[in-house]
Formats: C-alpha cells, sequence, structure tokens
C-alpha cells in the first residue's frame, strides 16, 4: 500500500463508514462511486478491498490516537485525564459506527494481524502511560498497567459495538455508567474513599 495524499485519504475517510456498512460484499468499485475518486487512482495506491481495509484501520486508529493522547495529557490528577480517555475513546466509536463493528470484525483475520498488533501499541500506549502515572502518585493500585489498559479497552470497544448493533449506543450514556465502575476498580483505597466522600448526599 501507498501512501495516499491527504486530500485523497480525507476524501476516502469521509465516507468511510457509509462504505463499511455495506458489509462483506464491499468492492474497491462502492468506495470509488461513493467518494468520486477513480477507481483507477483508488488502484494506484491499494491493491484491493484488504488493501484499503487496513487504510481504513490505520486512520481510524490515528486519529483516535490523536484524540486519545490530547485527553491523557491535559492537565489534572491521573484519575480525570484516563476518565477523558475513556470518554473519547467511547464518543470516537460512536463518530464511525459501521467502522468500529466491521474492522473490529476484519481485525480477527490472518492479514490484519500485523497491523493490529501496531495498532494497539499506538493507540493503547498513552493510556498506559497514564495507569502508570497515577500508580506512581499512588491514585491506583499496583496492577500491570499493560493489562490494565488491555481489559479497559477491551471492555470499551464490545460494549460500544454491542449497542451499536442494537442502534442504541450513546456513548456518553454508556461512559456515565461504565466509566466510574472500570475507575473504581483500579483505585486505591484511600482514593476511593476521597471519591465517595466527594459525592453530593441525595
Amino acid at each position: 500500500m501507498k501512501r495516499p495524499p491527504d486530500d485523497l485519504a480525507d476524501r476516502l475517510w469521509q465516507v468511510s463508514d457509509r462504505f463499511l456498512a455495506l458489509g462483506s460484499d464491499v468492492r474497491v468499485d462502492d468506495l470509488a462511486e461513493m467518494s468520486g475518486v477513480p477507481r483507477a487512482t483508488i488502484y494506484y495506491y491499494f491493491s484491493g478491498r484488504d488493501d484499503v481495509m487496513a487504510f481504513l484501520l490505520a486512520q481510524n486508529v490515528e486519529r483516535a490516537t490523536a484524540a486519545v493522547t490530547e485527553a491523557t495529557g491535559r492537565p489534572g490528577p491521573a484519575t480525570e485525564r484516563l476518565e477523558g480517555a475513556l470518554r473519547t475513546m467511547l464518543r470516537q466509536m460512536a463518530e464511525h459506527p459501521s467502522l468500529c463493528t466491521r474492522l473490529m470484525c476484519w481485525m480477527s483475520t490472518s492479514s490484519a494481524e500485523q497491523l493490529v498488533i501496531e495498532a494497539q501499541g499506538s493507540l493503547l500506549a498513552p493510556v498506559r502511560d497514564v495507569v502508570a502515572e497515577g500508580q506512581s502518585r499512588g491514585e491506583f493500585v499496583a496492577v500491570d498497567p499493560i493489562d490494565v489498559t488491555t481489559a479497559f479497552m477491551g471492555a470499551l470497544a464490545m460494549v460500544a459495538m454491542r449497542h451499536t448493533v442494537n442502534g442504541d449506543y450513546d456513548p456518553d450514556a454508556t461512559a456515565d455508567t461504565l466509566v466510574p465502575l472500570l475507575l473504581d476498580g483500579i483505585r486505591t483505597r484511600s482514593e476511593a474513599k476521597v471519591k465517595r466522600s466527594s459525592r453530593p448526599k441525595s
């Protein structure tokens, strides 16, 4: 796969969700029709459908990584920044529902294996770093930060995919319910007490 120029990449990205919503029978011709990009141009940069899928996955990870990195890089306690990152991930999945569901299925194929490994390293890194920072500050319990990050992101992805398939996905409502449960599970006891005492009494 050759790296397409930014203007072409943006045109393909803009129609990516509509393209993937067609299901397993998607064709490069469909992408050409939706995007207005000539079929020959697409084939100049991509060898076929799987190559296009790999590109869309890479684009998805690149954009999600930038958003998550911004969330984890803000000032404040690690707990608040981790919460921001998890909410950001849920919103990213909501913006491109077909991309979320179709690419997750495609990621299990052998052709996607290496790309998935690289994607996980890129996307999980900022979340892993803020988990490790929270542990060093005594905000989180001492559990392997890679395991924590993988568990969190996997849980979010599966919940988002289920609601997307059901057609009832509200990322903010999901975050309000799920994120506090995840964070409470890794807070140290002292941090958990502070959090509970700061909640308004009914």
